[in-house]
């Protein structure tokens, strides 16, 4: 079977149509015609696509009969739900003011912050994205497991990536999914009793059944197992391994569809994913060293109140004021982190537009101070003990992570350009997250003139129009 799809994977670039011209006009009016699907593989990093311990035949065969860059640089922080966000609006947190897996909440106001994930799309992204403008082009959109998406309005069919898949998804899809058996019932169970790797096949079918029913124009689709699979187990794990072995299947499966449906032709692909992954053999914990300096008060496991308190995921960490002008605690804060072992930088407030992070002033889901760790340290928002402020993996934290700062090496991502519109054999060093969501408009002929990205004009395939 894989076989079958590598052929016509090599033939691909012959059998094609002329679909894209130079001419805005002409290309607007055959665009239409253009269908794109981007597939992220969540946790990806860029070193591993060549890897000769990945087995990843089909995603190889893509990258070489099309486009693909020796790394994808992500935005800061280098965490899912911002980067998915950056992918689809081609802007950074600074502008989208998506930070975190969900959006930050003050307890009262202030301190404790605690982080809510089952939010609205319009609670959480501050500009336009290309499902968006896809939408209100008359095109047809859709997304599986893709977060910041809940209740968009803007997607034909959805199945969110929110705490209630299931019960935030767009009724058609889910009666359907039901009524095939992809979904037992119709609670989040149905999801959540599979295990990662099942739960991609679950996304993966529901992908399968809208491009074989309703292939729509625009379709988003997010894979998950390769991301869990390197936190549980490092990268470089068999099980690492076996995740990008299963995904290069699945992805196997979706181009099947498309030849058997009549859709591969018209079809572009873009294998890309949110951020790249390293080893953390060692844990920070803020929150214990704030509260051994009486600036939050933890009573029985719980954060009772305080003066200061960090939200941290991976290499990130940002430390939120109970009151924004407390220049005293900030002070002390800063003291604390200015020396501590895995600390790489402090950034203050003044300095969040250089890392492309909004100022808490216009988007209040950052600090008023940032923490970035060194790769090998991860933050953590455990709030046990009151002596290891920086603790071995051994306690149980995961072993792979993500979320340091973009400059390093190891958060570079992969991606792939494949398809009718795509030309053959061309290799970028680098491709900035921003240029997906401005290239993917450009080929569906829509103007999405807010992205900050450029367009990928040298990986498109102009001369087929001639």
């Amino acid at each position: 079977m894989i076989r079958i799809v590598l052929l016509s994977l090599l033939l691909f670039p012959f059998l094609i149509s002329p679909l894209f011209a130079n001419d805005n006009e002409n290309r607007n009016e055959l665009s239409p015609d253009q269908n794109v699907i981007i597939i992220s593989i969540d946790g990806f990093p860029a070193d591993l696509l060549w890897d000769i311990k990945a087995h990843i035949p089909v995603i190889r065969t893509m990258a070489l009969n099309g486009a693909w860059a020796r790394a994808m640089v992500p935005s800061n922080p280098t965490l899912t739900w911002a980067n998915h966000t950056s992918i689809v609006t081609g802007v950074h947190p600074e502008k989208h003011c998506v930070i975190f897996n969900g959006k930050v909440e003050y307890t009262n106001g202030g301190l404790p912050v605690r982080m809510n994930s089952a939010k609205d799309k319009s609670e959480l992204v501050t500009v336009p994205t290309i499902y968006d403008a896809a939408f209100e082009a008359g095109l047809t959109t859709a997304e599986i497991n893709w977060p910041a998406t809940r209740n968009a309005g803007t997607l034909h069919d959805s199945f969110p990536d929110v705490p209630d898949n299931v019960g935030n998804m767009t009724d058609e899809l889910r009666w359907e999914l039901y009524d095939l058996g992809i979904l037992e019932d119709m609670t989040t169970f149905a999801l959540w009793k599979h295990s990662s790797s099942g739960r991609d096949e679950v996304w993966l079918q529901s992908a399968l059944h809208i491009i074989e029913n309703r292939m729509p124009n625009l379709l988003l689709l997010h894979f998950l197992n390769v991301d869990s699979s390197h936190h549980r187990n490092g990268v470089g794990s068999d099980a690492g391994f076996t995740a990008l072995q299963l995904i290069d299947y699945q992805i196997n499966q979706i181009l099947l569809k498309l030849e058997n449906t009549g859709e591969l032709e018209s079809t572009n692909i873009f294998i890309t994913t949110d951020h790249g992954f390293t080893n953390t053999p060692n844990s920070i914990l803020p929150n214990v060293a704030l509260a051994n300096h009486n600036l939050l008060n933890i009573v029985e496991g719980r954060i009772i109140d305080g003066r200061v308190q960090a939200i941290s995921n991976g290499g990130i960490s940002f430390i939120y004021l109970n009151d924004p002008d407390d220049t005293e605690a900030l002070e002390i804060a800063e003291n604390i982190f200015k020396n501590m072992e895995g600390v790489y930088k402090i950034i203050r407030q003044e300095e969040y537009h250089l890392y492309g992070l909004p100022d808490p002033s216009s988007c209040n889901q950052t600090g008023q101070l940032a923490l970035a760790s060194f790769p090998g340290y991860a933050f953590n928002n455990s709030i046990e003990g009151t002596d290891e402020i920086v603790r071995s993996a051994d306690y149980g934290f995961s072993l792979g992570h993500h979320g340091f700062l973009n400059s390093f090496k190891q958060m570079n991502g992969t991606f792939i350009a494949s398809g009718n519109g795509i030309n053959r054999g061309v290799v970028l060093d680098e491709v900035d997250i921003r240029s997906i969501a401005p290239t993917v408009a450009y080929i569906l002929g829509l103007d999405f003139d807010t992205a900050d990205g450029d367009i990928l004009y040298n990986i498109l395939n102009f001369d087929l129009a001639n």
